[in-house]
């Protein structure tokens, strides 16, 4: 898939899970809940993939950044727990890395969750995602930062 084609999974995910009814009240649950319902509504833009929550595995392996826990006085470990990732269970490589997500509400900015992103899609690493995506909800608007290569892409995207 490109990198477009991607995005526009994103977008129609985005769309029905805003257009849950009941709707789900981003203002108040806690991140994890949107994150679970976001990844219901991905399962069906991307076929043959596996859409999955917090997943800490790497081909049987923890799922390890090393380095991470130095973003954040709270973090004890480098172990990561991606919000939710696009890939093909029990493989590694940019082959069935296809997408990592970290989600928050009301923060433009997470520097942890920036580190991994960056971590995640770096090709210098083992998992080699191929776009690391950080959604900030804010108000109902899903603020859209992208992630290749280890790297920010410009131009923040918006979707309602």
């Amino acid at each position: 898939m490109t990198d477009e084609e991607i995005m526009q999974c994103i977008a129609r995910a985005i769309a029905r899970l805003s257009g849950e009814q009941p709707a789900l009240e981003f203002h108040s649950v806690h991140e994890r809940s949107t994150a679970h319902r976001l990844a219901v509504h991905m399962e069906q833009e991307f076929p043959g993939w596996n859409i999955d929550c917090e997943y800490d595995r790497s081909e049987g392996l923890k799922k390890l950044l090393d380095g991470i826990r130095n973003c954040d006085a709270e973090r004890a470990t480098d172990r990561i727990f991606p919000d939710i990732i696009v890939h093909h269970r029990g493989n590694s490589g940019p082959e069935h890395n296809l997408l990592a997500v970290e989600l928050k509400k009301s923060a433009t900015y997470d520097r942890c969750d920036f580190e991994k992103l960056q971590g995640l899609t770096s090709l210098n690493l083992q998992f080699c995602y191929q776009l690391g995506l950080y959604i900030n909800i804010n108000h109902g608007q899903f603020d859209l930062t992208r992630f290749k290569d280890g790297a920010v892409l410009p131009n923040p995207l918006a979707v309602q």
